[in-house]
């Protein structure tokens, strides 16, 4: 009777056994889907999109299945650099969560778990302090308040289409100025389309914000192209097509709200040689619309790089035809300009909880407005920002500058500049 027990027991486990690896399998196959990576269409980072599984799959990102670890290298994927990858969650007997695999797909043409989608995000920048200008050609120094507050609004209704809207306010307007306002809609997931207002994409400078500017104003090259018309927010259709991960195109045609008769094309490429190196080229042709003028088209043409390890640096060269048709009238010839700015900062994190990062920064650019006369303009900036609280979001910023002119081989001072603020960053 013994051995009959013993016999008995063991078959009944080994028939267990093989049952419930059945059902175990068979459960893990329901579960298990192919999930497709995603791009982000956007280059300033946008969180919203990398929430989304798929652009083309119709599965909200807090209902979408749970997927099977590969099983061999060929079938495996790697998750974006800013997301890790997903992992199924499991139990106490270690077997997969079957709730997500249980969750029915959303329904394609906008049911509920698309509208669950809906992200509505507010940041924004403060700035205030003042600016002491010196200006030593006219023997006359000017003492100003910077107020300034920028707020941008973006949402997301559906996949697919995002809004935003950013709005400016400075002390010394009397009304706010809406900076940016356009709609974007994903047609693949590497292409979008913007129409609306906004800046054009030009030089690393231009493209960078407040936040990591650091700077209260750009660079006097950027400050000469916006005075020439080829810069600034205007009526724009805008495509933007991602290759891959570290090749971005972008095309756009624009309409200036100064100047109804102007219309520019504007193209950038942008390529990561890695995640330190980082290269950009743009151009922005205007056409000024005026049959009479002697500069009805002209062009800016700016190459860029950033790298970052120990220090951070920027480069940028910017070359373009002057559109003001001075030197054509009196001399019969073309104007060009050139500048060239290198930037350099050396971020240092504190292990405090009030002071964080201290970014000691230097930027010398230097700008001919006609290359041909020999005479050119020379900015050096020197500042030092303090940032506080997490992420440095209230940062204390001091810069100084000096700008001279070379003309007819002699060197002119132009300018002295100090300029400290309080910004905050949400």
């Amino acid at each position: 009777m013994g051995r009959r027990r013993i016999i008995f027991t063991v078959a009944a486990i080994c028939a267990l056994t093989a049952v419930s690896g059945a059902f175990a399998a068979g459960v893990s196959d329901a579960g298990s889907v192919d999930t497709p990576l995603f791009s982000a269409n956007d280059e300033t980072a946008d969180t919203t999109a990398n929430t989304a599984v798929d652009t083309d799959a119709d599965i909200a990102p807090d209902t979408a299945p749970e997927t099977e670890p590969p099983k061999d290298k060929s079938e495996k994927t790697e998750a974006p650099a800013d997301e890790p990858a997903p992992k199924p969650k499991k139990d106490k007997s270690g077997k997969a969560a079957e709730s997500a695999a249980a969750t029915p797909a959303a329904p394609s043409g906008g049911g509920r778990a698309e509208r669950e989608v809906t992200d509505f995000r507010l940041s924004g920048t403060l700035e205030a302090g003042f600016d002491i200008n010196n200006r030593v050609t006219d023997d006359r120094t000017e003492s100003r308040i910077i107020g300034k507050g920028t707020l941008e609004i973006s949402a997301r209704p559906v996949r697919r289409i995002r809004a935003e809207m950013g709005i400016e306010y400075d002390i010394r307007d009397t009304f706010l100025v809406v900076d940016k306002l356009y709609g974007q809609y994903s047609i693949t997931k590497p292409g979008t389309i913007r129409a609306g207002i906004m800046k054009k994409a030009f030089g690393l400078e231009e493209r960078t914000g407040v936040e990591e500017r650091y700077f209260h104003r750009r660079s006097i090259i950027n400050a000469s192209l916006e005075d020439m018309g080829f810069l600034g927010h205007d009526l724009t259709l805008q495509y933007r097509h991602d290759i891959n991960r570290d090749l971005r195109l972008q095309g756009s045609v624009s309409w200036s709200t100064e100047d109804s008769l102007r219309y520019l094309h504007n193209y950038f490429v942008s390529y990561d040689l890695d995640s330190s190196i980082q290269f950009g080229l743009s151009a922005i042709i205007m056409h000024n619309g005026d049959k009479d003028s002697w500069l009805a088209t002209s062009y800016a043409l700016a190459l860029s790089s950033k790298h970052t390890s120990i220090l951070v640096s920027e480069a940028e060269l910017t070359f373009g035809l002057n559109p003001n048709p001075r030197t054509k009238w009196i001399e019969g010839r073309d104007a060009y300009i050139l500048g060239v700015r290198v930037k350099e900062q050396y971020p240092i994190t504190l292990p405090w909880q009030s002071l964080r990062e201290i970014i000691p920064l230097a930027e010398l650019a230097m700008y001919w407005e006609d290359v041909e006369s020999g005479s050119f303009d020379t900015q050096l900036r020197a500042g030092l920002t303090l940032g506080f609280a997490n992420k440095s979001a209230y940062q204390f910023r001091n810069t100084f500058e000096v700008r001279w002119r070379m003309l007819d081989g002699e060197t002119n001072v132009r300018r002295y500049r100090f300029d400290s603020q309080v910004v905050v960053i949400f």
